[in-house]
Formats: structure tokens, C-alpha cells, sequence
């Protein structure tokens, strides 16, 4: 459960938003021959050379949708229960269904996703945020703003950080150096104020502004739940408590969260093992690590010795793989599994037993999404084919293109 704070910190990855433009004459559908089912989620997919690349809509059985003709879609899949997803032709962005069809005109120089039914759009250089049905929540009136992955958002006026709420009032913010968005009741920020080495120090704030933690980390503390949180102090990690108790004093040199319940990653330097301990301090499991992992689906991917395997979120060692085998984290029940012991590195995907769903065939490969994932199927260098493939390793759909989209995971 996620902490109902704020912390204010600054660094934000911004992730991939492009649109899509179809029109209902352009699309299609198309029988696939493979055993996948339409379950009313729809991927996008490409053509294109690299240079001149455009998008069109499948299911998950392989059937075209929607021809590809926009310029790029915002998401790599979303289903019949989304909420309508940005894309663009030319310069002006909109937002699409799953049918490719406009629900929001483009009328924007930017769009971006919807989250907690406002979504973010640029009008003449100004941020402001519109419905799902296309009318303007808040007028554009910010020199930039954030999503609303909560109730409150960040945005920027006067050179300012400001919160506002959803009817776009200003809340607080102008003490503020550098701050983060709000989510899951959580916001991260930096006060104006610097220690002796000229550091900006870090503190907590709750939903009215207050401050949880004064500034006085030189890292963003780290929430665990809603009381306790991982915190730097003198250049070390400890886990504190909301009333400024230390639970575990500062002595680690790396900390993070292990994205389950209330665990985190802590390591040494004397030492270069991880251990996975909870927000009480006490370590989970008396067996530790040499690398580690995020959780994901209830699993995370550790090395032993020269061997990675993967752990549940007791420490408990549910498998462990060869020593040629990497693997990445879990997704719809699958994990991608990069093979070295043959003549050439290939990719496949084992189930949480860690038996091969999938064999060991492809040169690249990532995660499923929705049923399908997207792999490189050739390994010439010459014809690199590509395309998406469903949980029996069937093509579903294959690009035409010998030049694919680079690989990123998700």
C-alpha cells in the first residue's frame, strides 16, 4: 500500500507519447492463421523503413484493425476498457479508440495520457488538461505541467512549482526549489535549502502541504508504506519512521525499493551482496544476493554465485536457471530469457517454474503485453525480420520491413 505523503524530488522519465491518425475507410480486418483469441485488446503495430514510419491498430489474434496511417500511437497496447489513447497526423494530436477512430480531434500541439479522467494537452505553447470527451477541464494557462496520477498535479507558472487540484486551483507549491507529481497520495520534493557541501536537502510533505519530513536527507526518502520510508543521511541509508525515528540508523551505502509491499534492497560496500529486508528493518531472508531485481507478478530475477534464478517475496528461492541463461522480470506470466551456450545468443521465455514456454530462437525479444510480445526473428544482419508473437510462440504478425523498430522494454 502506497504512503498518502508527498516527497519532492526532481527527475522524471518521460515516457514515449506519439499518436496515430486512421480513417474508418482505412480500415480493415484481416483472418490470421494462429490459435490466439480476440480478447478485446488491440497493439499497435508499424511499416516503415526507419525514416518514414507509420502506425496502424491489430488484435491479438493478428487482425488489421486499422491500416497503419498515423504518424505514431501513444501506447503499444490498450483495450476496449481504456480511456482514449493520444496520437497525431502531421502536427496536430488527438486521441483514438481501439477502432483507430477520432474521439478527440487533433486540435493540439502536444497530447498526453489520461489519468484520473483529465489528460494533458498544449495550446499555443500554454498546459492545460481536457476531458475524455474533448472539453477543457482546465484552461491552458501553465508554462508546463505533469499528469494527474492523482488528484493533485504539478505544474509550472512564474518560474514557479505550483500544485494544483483537478478544477486547476492553485493548492501550494512556491516553497518549493524542485518537486515532483503526486501519486498514490505521495509527492517528492526539495525545500531552497542546501547543507554545508552546498547540497539541496530533501524532505516529505502530506496532501495540505505540511511538512511529513523536514528537509534534511540528501536524497528523496523513499516511501515503504504509509509510515515508514528508506532516507539518506551523511551519505547513508537508513529506513525512518513518519515520527523521525530511526528504525534502522543510516548504514547502508545503496538502497531502493523492491516494488512489493513494504520490502527494500540494501547493500554495503564491505560487503557487495544485497539483502532484502522489510520496513520494520529485519532482513527477509538470511540468503543473500549478487544482483537483484524489482518484483514483478510476485517474482524478482537474483544472481547467486554464476547462476540467476528468481525469489518470492518470503526471500524463498523458487528457481534458479544455468549459468547461461539471463533472464528479465515477468510479464503475463512470462519472462524473456536471454540463451549463451550456443553458437549465437537467442532469446526465449520460461513460465514461473522456469521451464521453457517458448525455446531459446529469437535475437532479440521483449516482454509480453496484452498477449503478445514483440521479437526480432532473424539473426542475419542483413534481413533482420520481426514481428509479434502470441504465449505459444506462434507469429501472429510479421513486419515486412527488414528494418525493425529498436527493442525497449516496458
Amino acid at each position: 500500500m502506497q504512503p498518502k505523503y508527498i516527497i519532492i524530488m526532481i527527475n522524471f522519465r518521460t515516457l514515449r507519447l506519439l499518436i496515430p491518425l486512421a480513417i474508418c475507410s482505412l480500415c480493415i480486418q484481416l483472418n490470421a492463421q494462429t490459435d490466439s483469441v480476440y480478447d478485446g485488446t488491440v497493439h499497435y503495430f508499424w511499416t516503415g523503413d526507419g525514416n518514414h514510419v507509420r502506425y496502424g491498430l491489430m488484435d491479438t489474434a493478428g487482425n488489421v484493425i486499422c491500416r497503419p496511417s498515423f504518424s505514431q500511437i501513444g501506447v503499444p497496447y490498450f483495450d476496449l476498457k481504456s480511456e482514449p489513447v493520444p496520437a497525431t497526423k502531421g502536427r496536430k494530436w488527438g486521441f483514438i479508440n481501439t477502432k483507430g477512430e477520432w474521439v478527440v480531434r487533433p486540435q493540439f500541439e502536444y497530447a498526453g495520457y489520461f489519468h484520473n479522467g483529465l489528460a494533458k494537452v498544449i495550446v499555443k505553447g500554454k498546459t492545460g488538461y481536457i476531458r475524455q470527451d474533448g472539453t477543457m477541464a482546465i484552461e491552458p494557462r501553465f508554462e508546463g505541467g505533469d499528469y494527474f496520477f492523482d488528484t493533485i498535479t504539478l505544474v509550472f507558472e512564474n518560474n514557479q512549482s505550483q500544485y494544483i487540484n483537478t478544477r486547476g486551483e492553485i493548492l501550494f507549491g512556491e516553497k518549493f526549489c524542485y518537486a515532483w507529481p503526486f501519486q498514490d497520495g505521495v509527492a517528492e520534493g526539495s525545500t531552497c535549502e542546501f547543507n554545508e557541501g552546498e547540497e539541496e536537502l530533501w524532505g516529505a510533505i502530506n496532501a495540505n502541504g505540511e511538512y511529513i519530513f523536514t528537509p534534511q536527507f540528501e536524497e528523496p526518502p523513499r516511501f515503504l508504506n504509509n509510515t515508514t520510508a528508506l532516507a539518506m543521511k551523511d551519505r547513508l541509508w537508513g529506513v525512518i519512521g513518519v515520527d523521525g525515528h530511526w528504525i534502522v540508523p543510516p548504514k547502508y551505502d545503496y538502497a531502493c525499493r523492491a516494488w512489493a509491499g513494504d520490502l527494500a534492497w540494501v547493500r554495503t560496500e564491505s560487503d557487495e551482496k544485497w539483502s532484502l529486508i522489510g520496513s520494520n528493518g529485519k532482513v527477509i531472508t538470511e540468503q543473500k544476493f549478487d544482483d537483484r531485481d524489482a518484483f514483478n507478478e510476485g517474482l524478482a530475477a537474483v544472481k547467486i554465485g554464476d547462476r540467476y534464478g528468481f525469489i518470492d517475496t518470503t526471500g524463498t528461492v523458487v528457481f534458479t536457471l544455468e549459468p547461461e541463461y539471463y533472464p528479465m522480470h515477468f510479464s503475463d506470466g512470462l519472462a524473456p530469457v536471454l540463451y549463451t551456450g550456443g553458437s549465437t545468443n537467442q532469446w526465449g521465455y520460461i513460465n514461473k517454474k522456469g521451464k521453457w514456454v517458448i525455446p531459446p530462437q529469437f535475437s532479440d525479444a521483449n516482454h509480453f503485453h496484452g498477449g503478445l510480445a514483440y521479437v526480432i526473428l532473424s539473426n542475419d544482419p542483413k534481413d533482420r525480420r520481426s514481428g509479434y508473437i502470441n504465449h505459444r510462440g506462434q507469429v501472429v504478425w510479421q513486419f515486412k520491413d527488414k528494418y525493425p523498430i529498436e527493442i525497449w522494454r516496458f
